[in-house]
């Protein structure tokens, strides 16, 4: 009975998903089923997520490799005022509630499904603390998702399929990059932090190489090949040809401050030669 009312409400959302319950549900019979599906007691959001992963399993099954999307975002409910329990986002005087989720998709860009999803408030006593973020352990931020998701992503998909899980600059974070991996698991990360690293070509010569800046290393390496990228900056302007060049090396991480150990990453620059300026 649940799970026909579950794809019953989930039909008539997407089929309107800019409209309100009542005007997506399509008559008030059907508005008050889907409000006491939400608040029924029988189940909770994560039996939800849970089948929908193992859908996504069974799916990316098909394939030899995957890549598993990792992206945090934001659900603004700010001018909805009879709303409970969000918590604040980006701003004091914004609210909502805080989406992170791993996505799997084919190497050819086909959605596969849900591969986990976390979903919270933030509470305003936390409010402020992101300027102490250098004092607090991984465990203690809103960055633990990442590792938690990776590590949940390892969980659920078999060894025989390579996996590769795949970040924007949020996830540039050691311990990230320091967490065991399986085999088969591997990350490809938007890097910003400019880290001291040591080039291992260097360290194998030396044994005690003089360490470099992530940054400059790495625009040091002589490049390796180029390629051409349509890029759409948004749906109002025309897609334009960058050109880029490309760039990758072994560097071994120098560890930050109340860590253990260094670690060894293979990391790729792209390069745009001479972008445009763009209109505003």
């Amino acid at each position: 009975m649940l799970k026909k009312r579950l794809i019953s409400i989930v039909e008539n959302l997407a089929s309107q998903p800019s409209t309100s319950v009542p005007q997506a549900s399509g008559n008030l019979a059907a508005a008050s089923a889907t409000y006491d599906f939400w608040n029924s007691p029988y189940f909770h959001p994560s039996d939800i997520i849970a089948a929908q992963a193992k859908s996504t399993v069974e799916r990316i099954k098909e394939h030899p490799i995957v890549l598993a999307v990792q992206d945090t975002t934001s659900l603004d409910f700010t001018t909805q005022k009879a709303k409970k329990g969000m918590g604040y986002l980006d701003y004091k005087k914004s609210f909502g509630l805080k989406v992170h989720t791993t996505l799997g998709v084919s190497p050819q860009g086909i959605p596969l499904g849900l591969i986990n999803q976390y979903v919270w408030a933030r509470e305003e006593k936390n409010l402020g603390i992101a300027k102490q973020r250098k004092k607090r352990e991984t465990e203690e931020k809103e960055s633990q998702r990442w590792l938690d998701s990776l590590s949940e992503t390892q969980q659920q998909i078999p060894e025989d399929i390579q996996v590769v899980t795949i970040g924007d600059c949020e996830a540039d974070i050691f311990d990230l990059f320091a967490q065991s991996r399986s085999p088969n698991s591997h990350l490809l990360i938007r890097g910003t932090h400019n880290r001291k690293v040591n080039y291992l070509e260097d360290k194998q010569k030396s044994g005690h190489p003089e360490p470099k800046y992530l940054h400059q290393s790495i625009r040091e390496v002589k490049a390796c090949g180029s390629l051409d990228v349509q890029v759409k900056r948004n749906p109002n302007h025309e897609a334009r040809l960058a050109k880029l060049t490309v760039r990758f090396a072994s560097f071994e991480i120098q560890v930050p401050k109340r860590r253990l150990h260094d670690i060894s990453q293979t990391w790729k620059l792209s390069h745009q030669i001479s972008p445009p300026i763009e209109p505003p």
